[in-house]
């Protein structure tokens, strides 16, 4: 048997503004998706029988590292919420490339290939950035070019029906006193539609004082870098209470994110809604991660307390 296991993710800052030029820091969090693989007589998905070709996120990955005349019985076992913005599709995408292939694989290539799988299923719209933090762990920063002060990891080329895309790919180390703090994430039951809020932002971007408002989301994803390098915990919060401010101000917070907020606050250095908005997550840096899990759980969220996932997909043979 063969098992692989990746973590989910959450954007800590550049959510919408990674669209118009400015770079997403994401984050790999301690909740993760299994993949274990068996050979089998016939192909078998979760204990039922599957075809492979029929599967969209599969379908690419078997092509690239299996072999379809040999079937495989395949388990899926997930932490990670679905519909909620912390890049379950990702993390199972990256964690079966990885399992399937019956060779050793660098990280960069199963991180091309979960990427590719997701673009496919997707009808041809992915950014990397779920993918390559799971594949990566630790903190990854994605940008349409190159940033020299960042350890570039790859770039990653895709056409899409909107035109050609270009990322690149790096990792930033952070110190050990921000690596080791704790993260608390409410999840609001209300699934998060990233096309429905990006369509949103979108229509908006006509109107001055909301371009103002996204330049300066742009501007503090920018600085958040050198921020998460240097910075204390109080002036990283400080920074995501800002943005989530401005992503309030740009229409994509809802109620059920609002009051996760703020009741996440008092037991927190920061906290902002992570992702597209609309639904799905907020993230709290914690002072006291118990009572900020108990009180979004009063609030009437689901509450997950986590860690930055220094480790991303690994491989575990049984």
């Amino acid at each position: 048997m063969r098992v692989a296991d990746a973590p989910g993710k959450a954007i800590l800052f550049g959510e919408h503004a990674v669209l118009y030029g400015a770079p997403a820091v994401a984050i790999a969090i301690d909740l993760r998706a299994s993949f274990s693989v068996t050979n089998s007589e016939t192909w078998i998905l979760n204990g039922e029988e599957f075809n492979p070709m029929e599967n969209p996120y599969l379908l690419p990955l078997i092509s690239k590292f299996g072999d379809f005349e040999s079937p495989l019985c395949l388990n899926i076992e997930s932490k990670i919420p679905i519909a909620a913005g912390l890049g379950s599709s990702a993390a199972l995408s990256v964690a079966s490339a990885l399992a399937i292939s019956s060779k050793p694989q660098s990280i960069e290539k199963i991180a091309r290939a979960a990427h590719h799988a997701e673009a496919l299923a997707q009808g041809g719209r992915a950014s990397p950035t779920d993918t390559s933090t799971s594949a990566l762990g630790g903190v990854v920063v994605v940008a349409p070019s190159v940033i020299d002060s960042l350890e570039h990891r790859w770039a990653i080329d895709l056409e899409s029906p909107e035109g050609s895309n270009h990322w690149d790919v790096h990792s930033l180390q952070i110190p050990e006193n921000i690596a080791g703090l704790s993260l608390v994430i409410g999840y609001t039951g209300v699934p998060s539609s990233t096309k429905e809020m990006v369509e949103i932002v979108a229509s908006r971007m006509t109107s001055d004082s909301f371009k103002s408002s996204m330049d300066e989301v742009s501007s503090l994803a920018q600085s958040s870098i050198n921020l998460l390098k240097t910075g204390t915990p109080s002036m990283i919060g400080d920074a995501m209470n800002q943005c989530h401010s401005l992503l309030r101000e740009i229409g994509v917070s809802s109620l059920e994110l609002e009051s996760l907020i703020d009741a996440a606050l008092p037991f927190s250095y920061g906290a902002k809604l992570t992702g597209a908005g609309g639904g799905g997550c907020i993230l709290a840096l914690a002072k006291n991660p118990s009572a900020c899990a108990k009180a979004i759980k009063e609030a009437g969220g689901v509450a997950f307390v986590t860690s930055i996932a220094q480790q991303g997909v690994q491989l575990k043979t049984n």
